[in-house]
């Protein structure tokens, strides 16, 4: 995953007895450039991850080529130093923020839901025997999606990573918890060295064409090796993000999503937990331009800010968002009142190592006992620093809870 620290965005959180409106310290992963080479382009991903340090060195390396690379960029070839800050200076975009609709304060009471889920035991992947991914608990709707003859494989659980992973997934082979894992993109490997043996699914990204011409083709071949599912444009809502219309969304969710509606589970666009036009309101507008458009999955992604919120009112906010906001919004839309959620990411910012842990373990037993909940990704993740040590040997205190819990 990149890191990028943008401008405040207002968020509308429900938080048990009131709503705390915050700035988000957000991440990005920078999907819609004029032209895909600089979404290529693995310099620019170590900028977008260490984005705060790349946004002050980039302008004054490109002026004078002798400014030192900070130490979070000290890995980048020197070689490399002037095209990763052309492409971090021209695709990431600042977000502006959005002032969300003036709301009165409501009461809200999150407890975890009781609804009796049949589970499904899972082994460290890569599995040979296919189990079942539930889409609805409806009786008019589907329960399972075959894949070519079999199910997907039981499991809600994912692990984010990208070319900076190495090989740390096999950190989590003997985990028996993660069912699936995704990278922003269409390739399994996104560089050399960087591995991942589960289920894969991709994400379609586009340039400023609307366009990936090697999209179909190759999904095409990760479902025939047993792709679960396939995740539509990331973060439509976010300038720094793929940046995309309703409309544009819309477009591109036809062209390259629903052509595989009943080969795989098929998610929506993934918003922000943003307010306004932002978020839930933006996936509004983009159901208005989607017309006939099948969803299996409404994939929405939650972040808060430990200098907002503490632990407790952090996983009461998901809580509220998945069990309130989203739930309201798919019970309003006809198109989604049969699919399930996937928590495509979520986590809480500037958490210590062990408060990301306590935030682990107070809410994947909820989010794996909530029956309209199908899959989640923490972003904790692959890297240093997050799910991985420091030193790249083993787990972080937070990664051990996610392949453990």
């Amino acid at each position: 995953m990149h890191f990028l620290t943008y401008p405040s965005i207002l968020l509308t959180l429900s938080v048990l007895a009131s709503e705390v409106a915050g700035a988000a310290v957000h991440h990005a992963h920078v999907h819609r450039q004029t032209s895909l080479s600089c979404y290529e382009d693995n310099t620019l991903r170590a900028m977008e991850r260490f984005s705060s340090d790349a946004a002050a060195f980039c302008p004054k390396y490109l002026t004078a080529s002798s400014e030192p690379a900070p130490k979070n960029l000290a890995g980048v070839p020197s070689t490399r130093l002037s095209s990763g800050c052309a492409c971090f200076l021209k695709t990431a975009a600042p977000v502006k923020p959005v002032s969300s609709p003036t709301k009165s304060p409501t009461t809200v009471t999150v407890s975890p839901t009781t609804t009796s889920v049949s589970t499904v035991k899972t082994t460290p992947f890569p599995s040979s025997t296919p189990t079942v991914l539930t889409l609805s608990s409806s009786s008019t709707g589907p329960t399972s999606l075959p894949l070519n003859g079999k199910a997907y494989r039981g499991g809600k659980r994912g692990l984010v990573y990208d070319y900076n992973s190495k090989d740390y997934s096999r950190f989590f082979k003997d985990s028996g918890k993660i069912a699936f894992g995704s990278n922003w993109g269409v390739n399994r490997s996104p560089a050399p060295g960087v591995t991942f043996d589960g289920p894969f699914v991709p994400t379609i990204r586009v340039d400023s064409s609307l366009r990936n011409d090697g999209w179909i083709a190759a999904v095409k071949t990760l479902i025939s090796n047993g792709t679960p599912m396939l995740f539509a444009s990331n973060e439509p809502d976010n300038g720094g993000q793929s940046n995309l219309s309703p409309s544009q969304a819309a477009t591109v969710y036809k062209n390259f999503i629903q052509p595989f509606a009943g080969q795989v589970a098929i998610a929506s666009p993934a918003i922000t937990n943003g307010g306004g036009a932002t978020g839930l309101g933006y996936l509004e507008n983009f159901v208005a331009q989607c017309s006939n458009c099948h969803f299996d999955i409404i994939n929405v992604h939650h972040y808060v800010n430990r200098q907002d919120v503490n632990v407790d009112q952090a996983v009461s906010a998901v809580q509220s968002y998945l069990t309130n906001d989203v739930a309201a919004f798919q019970a309003k839309h006809p198109q989604f009142q049969n699919s399930k959620i996937c928590l495509g990411e979520f986590w809480l910012w500037n958490a210590s190592d062990e408060e990301g842990a306590q935030y682990l373990n107070k809410l994947l037993p909820w989010l794996d006992g909530n029956a309209n909940v199908a899959c989640y990704q923490a972003f904790g993740g692959l890297w240093t620093g997050n799910f991985i040590n420091q030193a790249g040997t083993g787990l972080s205190r937070s990664g051990q809870v996610y392949h453990d819990l």
